[in-house]
């Protein structure tokens, strides 16, 4: 169904156009299939065979797929108790081999966290039989801190936060991958934090970043730059959110974008240790030319300095009438950096403001940050979001009875609880497809895996800090709240569209404020993944329609 991302992977021969006959069923959406360096067969990690009323996120396993072959004739390799690496339930499992000659594999277990749990082994090793025979080396456990590794010759390369919570880049022996012994390749900075990393045939590519602003650096595996990586410079100031190399071609590409620049793919001289480009990118006839980003800092009440962007245009007078969206996610370390988003220009060019709130919870300010915003720290991250909205009160770009707040996803648990603290702060709320109720995750699909960031609700310490972020249970009789729309897909997996249904419910018969507590409801849609280009700007449209409407429409000093 539309949205619902449970699909089917199909292979085609990119040299033929030819749709091979191979077809694997029960794929998450956004999996991919993980080829063998001779192209005779691939890895998938599959959902287990759907139950009634069992989380179908619960129980993926890996497989090894053969071209050609009937699926039933699939054997897996990793997934379930038993084996060198044995997974639980809610583990998300995958294999992956290097594109080229390298004669190792990965395993991971994942989820809903940014740390991985990290082995090794031979391919020549793998048990094709399905006994769970294969001799996996284990390099790290989630308390290591391993956000990424890569393969390079003899080597494994590991983005790490432990003991840096800013992150640093570590390479270990495949034949003896001992942590303790490794060998640092790009130390901790201080003041920036590494974004990603990647290998190709001439060097070792890193992505860090400085608030708003990222670099790319490059360490060659030989010569003079070899001592140490240095950094290129970029085309603009903007987020490197994207390394594309091939260890059997030298260089790489950087997909590079900015609050106020489409994104594109700009490729890296050698010869001149440059960017060039782009050599390919996102087409837009959306002009930010006369829009001003702001880099500031709101003050929570505990101290501590809460990055904020903002996004308005030049010509906007600060009288206090602009009509305001505080946005903010807060959660798995994910941070909010740099994007490029042309629906936001009609909210602009009305004078709207677009601000994006960089709570504890995500990861903008290194490992630390996403700690002090998690389990049973992520009122943090609440009170951040406050902090933000009325920074912006404050300094006279909005008014109390302007501001709107929107969170999505988990950051519907951000945006609910702040409302539910405070509803005096916020004049319109919009929440897209947000948890809204986690101490019943549980009960609903993809719930076991919000443990590692949430808590377990059936321990007590965990049951008592979700309830504190609850914003269902925190609902009052009798308090004015502002007017609010959620927005749900019915085929969401990843959060149960009842909740919302009983927030509003709830909230309905609670609010003195007599203004409308609304549910948008898309029988056809899911989490977003999926959704048609009709859909979203659908719903778009209703969004700032509702949001003007509730604010007062256009800001006073903005004349068109």
């Amino acid at each position: 169904m539309g949205g619902g991302e449970v699909s089917e992977l199909h292979v085609l021969d990119v040299a033929t156009g030819e749709v091979r006959p191979d077809v694997i069923e029960r794929i998450w959406g956004e999996f991919t299939a993980d080829w063998l360096p001779d192209g005779s067969g691939f890895f998938y990690t599959r959902m287990a065979p759907a139950q009634e009323g069992v989380d179908p996120i619960l129980g993926m396993t890996t497989w090894l797929h053969v071209l050609g072959e009937p699926g039933s004739s699939d054997v897996q390799v990793l997934g379930g108790e038993q084996g060198a690496m044995p997974m639980k339930a809610e583990e998300l499992t995958f294999v992956e081999v290097p594109a080229g000659s390298s004669a190792w594999m990965v395993a991971f277990g994942a989820g809903a966290r940014r740390e991985l749990r990290v082995s090794v082994a031979k391919l020549a090793d793998l048990d094709r039989t399905g006994a769970g025979k294969t001799p996996w080396k284990a390099v790290a456990e989630y308390a290591d801190g391993i956000y990424e590794v890569a393969i390079h010759g003899e080597r494994l390369y590991l983005q790490s936060v432990a003991g840096a919570a800013n992150g640093r880049v570590l390479s270990v022996p495949l034949a003896h991958p001992d942590l303790a012994q490794a060998r640092i390749e790009v130390a901790e900075d201080p003041e920036a934090v590494i974004t990603g990393m990647a290998v190709s045939g001439d060097a070792l590519y890193v992505s860090r970043a400085q608030g708003s602003q990222s670099e790319v650096l490059r360490k060659a595996w030989k010569g003079a730059d070899a001592k140490g990586a240095r950094a290129l410079p970029l085309p603009f100031d903007g987020t490197v959110d994207r390394l594309v190399t091939d260890q059997r071609a030298d260089g790489a590409w950087v997909r590079l974008e900015g609050w106020t620049h489409a994104a594109g793919y700009y490729a890296v001289d050698i010869a001149s240790r440059s960017l060039t480009g782009p050599v390919l990118s996102d087409e837009s006839t959306a002009d930010f030319s006369g829009v001003v980003v702001e880099e500031v800092d709101a003050v929570n009440p505990d101290g501590t300095a809460i990055p904020l962007t903002i996004l308005r245009r030049g010509d906007l007078a600060l009288d206090g009438t602009a009509p305001t969206i505080v946005r903010g996610y807060g959660a798995y370390g994910r941070s909010n950096r740099p994007s490029f988003d042309p629906t936001w220009l009609p909210w602009l060019a009305r004078g709207g403001v677009m601000t994006v709130c960089h709570v504890r919870g995500g990861g903008e300010k290194g490992h630390q940050w996403q700690l002090d915003g998690s389990l049973e720290h992520k009122m943090n991250g609440v009170h951040d979001l406050e902090a933000c909205a009325q920074y912006l009160i404050d300094r006279g770009y909005t008014g109390a009875a302007r501001v709107a707040a929107r969170g999505a996803s988990a950051g519907g648990i951000l945006v609910g609880r702040a409302v539910t603290d405070r509803p005096d702060l916020f004049a319109a709320v919009w929440i897209a497809a947000g948890e809204v109720n986690p101490i019943r995750m549980l009960h609903a699909e993809n719930g076991a895996n919000q443990k590692a960031d949430l808590g377990d609700p059936e321990t007590e310490a965990g049951f008592r800090s979700i309830l504190e972020i609850d914003p269902y249970q925190h609902i009052a009789a009798g308090v004015a709240y502002p007017a609010m729309l959620f927005s749900v897909g019915l085929n969401d997996h990843r959060v149960p569209p009842w909740a919302s249904a009983k927030m509003v419910a709830r909230l309905q018969v609670s609010t003195t404020s007599g203004k409308p507590i609304l549910l948008r409801v898309d029988g056809d849609a899911g989490h977003g993944a999926g959704s048609t280009r009709d859909q979203d700007n659908a719903a778009t449209a209703d969004v700032y329609a509702f949001l003007l409407q509730q604010l007062g429409g256009a800001a006073a000093s903005v004349h068109d």
